[in-house]
């Protein structure tokens, strides 16, 4: 898996664990849009880590501007059709994916965190967000995927058995970023 110059993978046993998410933004959020995002790792680069943003697409031009002029995320635009149990994303750049979405038993209230850093010419840009939402158990499973030649470690992905999760409702606040230089 190539990366930006300055940034590497962190990995156990020689595996990276990455992610592959589908995000409905609904009100009261002041976009409305839907995402998907392609984490394949986490890195560490210029003393800071996150998880690296290989993809990103978004149905929004708001999102779409603002991902890639605050945060450095490479996003492309995309058709989604989001229905019960099943998605279809069809990206700018000639990817197609139908998932399959599922959740299973209760949700509970969890408080967690997420960052990303991105390379953004000699710096990289940290980003964090943090909030609350109703998760359980549960995920997406890709069941036909074409066109995703370029997509940065996804040719050697696997899914990683019973582990996923189905967030019903959250409340995310976007940290400002933070640039770090070497």
């Amino acid at each position: 898996m190539k990366l930006p110059p300055g940034f590497r993978a962190l990995t156990i046993a020689g595996r990276a664990v990455g992610f592959l998410a589908l995000i409905e933004y609904v009100p009261p959020s002041p976009i409305v849009y839907a995402e998907l995002a392609w984490m394949p790792c986490m890195v560490s680069a210029r003393g800071a880590r996150g998880y690296y943003i290989a993809k990103m697409y978004v149905d929004s031009r708001d999102s779409l501007e603002g991902g890639r002029e605050l945060w450095a995320i490479p996003k492309q635009l995309a058709e989604f059709s989001i229905g019960e149990g099943a998605a279809t994303v069809d990206t700018e750049d000639g990817a197609h994916l139908e998932l399959a979405l599922h959740r299973r038993g209760p949700a509970l209230s969890l408080t967690a965190g997420a960052s990303t850093l991105q390379s953004l010419g000699l710096e990289a840009v940290r980003f964090r967000g943090s909030g609350k939402a109703q998760t359980a158990s549960g995920g997406l499973t890709v069941t036909a995927a074409s066109g995703m030649d370029g997509w940065l470690g996804w040719p050697g992905a696997r899914r990683l058995p019973a582990l996923g999760a189905a967030l019903t409702r959250f409340e995310i606040t976007m940290h400002p970023p933070r640039r770090v230089r070497s």
